[in-house]
C-alpha cells in the first residue's frame, strides 16, 4: 500500500474545477486514446499552489528524462541552462509512440504537436 492518499474520481473533480475557478488551470482538449480530458497549469499555479506546480515541474523532467533515454527526443540547453527539448521526427518516433507507456505517449505526441506549430510560424 502506497503512503500516498487516494483520492476519489468525484473529489478529484471538484479539485479540477476549483482550479479552473482559480485561474491555476486551463482545459487544453480532449485525448481519445485515454478517454480523458487533457489540461494545462497556467503561472498562476506556482503562486496558488506552489506544490502542484513543483510536482507538475519535477514530473515533466522525468518524461523528458525517459523519452530521451529512448531515443525520442533531443536536449539541448541554452545560454543560460535551460534545457530547450525538440522531438526527434522521425519514422522511429511515430513507429513506438503509440506503444509508450500512457503518460510518454502523450507527452511526445504534445511536443509534436507544439514543434509543428512552432515550424509553421
Amino acid at each position: 500500500m502506497s503512503n500516498e492518499e487516494y483520492v476519489n474520481e468525484e473529489d478529484l473533480s471538484n479539485i479540477i474545477l476549483q482550479l479552473i475557478e482559480m485561474g491555476a488551470l486551463e482545459i487544453r482538449g480532449y485525448d481519445s486514446i485515454s478517454n480523458q480530458f487533457t489540461y494545462n497549469l497556467t503561472p498562476k499555479c506556482q503562486e496558488i499552489m506552489p506544490e502542484l506546480f513543483e510536482e507538475h515541474f519535477k514530473m515533466i523532467n522525468e518524461l523528458a528524462f525517459k523519452l530521451w533515454s529512448k531515443d525520442l527526443i533531443e536536449l539541448t540547453f541554452d545560454k543560460n541552462g535551460i534545457p530547450m527539448v525538440m522531438p526527434k521526427d522521425t519514422e522511429y518516433t511515430r513507429s513506438v509512440m503509440y506503444t509508450l507507456p500512457e503518460d510518454e505517449r502523450f507527452f511526445l505526441e504534445n511536443l509534436l504537436e507544439k514543434y509543428k506549430k512552432d515550424m509553421k510560424e
